[in-house]
């Protein structure tokens, strides 16, 4: 099960008093407990936290401004906290805004094809087993999405929703060469990836010009010797320059190192 946590829903509630005048909206949310509608616990761990004093040419007072994000160490669900205070006494203003954006959760089956790449790849970094029951087409999208992460000066572009022809993906760097990409999910952990895909895969590089390398992905535990061989062979006659074997171990690692590319969903409510 993938579980995405990258929507939410926002409320905000106002009291006070506003130009000599009283005036409120929600006041529950001022008594507002953050708890987890998932594990059912009152969360406490503050993952972000950033406050502000200032003295606004528009305001005879102070302005304050708070706001937090919490984050359930369970399930990952989180919410936004955000509060402003403004104290100007003699312009009649003595009021505070509060607003709370809470996490909505989906739940995707392990080989959806509907599940988001950025919640398959969070999930990979708590599950890393249920690769072997990706979506073969999702596990394609997953690669070249890990790979526009960790080739930054790269481009990554997919063949079409055909797939066909040896070739999955190809990766163009600044000066216009390519580099052909390769992706097979294997469902058995413990498999080995053999020499023969290698093979259609250069054969199909000979094809086009200005291909200078070869990646092949694998969801497999090893390459056979005579696959390692192969790889080494083509970079030693030539025939590319780059000739790059990546198993099931290897590709899990490079999801861990790119796991700061990813956005987070509430970084785009802060506001100070």
């Amino acid at each position: 099960m993938i579980l995405d946590y990258n929507e939410y829903v926002t409320e905000s509630g106002h009291k006070g008093v506003v130009n000599y005048v009283s005036t409120e909206s929600r006041l529950p949310l001022f008594s507002h407990k953050s708890i987890c509608p998932f594990c059912h616990t009152d969360i406490k761990t503050v993952i972000y936290q950033k406050s502000q004093r200032d003295y606004p040419e528009w305001l005879f007072g102070s302005f304050d401004q708070l706001e937090e994000v919490i984050q359930c160490p369970v399930c990952g669900w989180w919410e936004y906290k955000y509060q402003n205070n403004s104290d100007a006494v003699i312009d009649g203003i003595r009021a505070s805004d509060i607003e709370y954006s809470s996490a909505i959760l989906k739940r995707y089956d392990n080989s959806s094809c509907e599940v988001p790449i950025d919640a398959l790849r969070q999930q990979l970094l708590k599950t890393p087993d249920i690769i072997y029951s990706i979506d073969p087409h999702k596990m394609e999208d997953l690669v070249r999405s890990v790979f526009s992460d960790f080739y930054p000066s790269c481009k990554v572009y997919s063949f079409g929703k055909t797939r066909d022809g040896g070739k999955d993906g190809i990766l163009v760097d600044n000066d216009g060469a390519q580099i052909l990409l390769q992706i097979k999910r294997r469902e058995n952990p413990k498999s080995t990836e053999g020499v023969i895909p290698l093979r259609e895969l250069m054969g199909v590089s000979l094809m086009y010009d200005n291909v200078k390398g070869c990646i092949f992905v694998t969801t497999a535990d090893h390459f056979s010797r005579d696959a390692t061989k192969y790889a080494k062979a083509m970079e030693t006659k030539r025939r590319v320059d780059k000739f790059e074997l990546i198993d099931c171990r290897e590709f899990l690692k490079r999801i861990d190192l790119t796991t700061d590319k990813l956005p987070t969903a509430w970084e785009s409510l802060l506001k100070l």
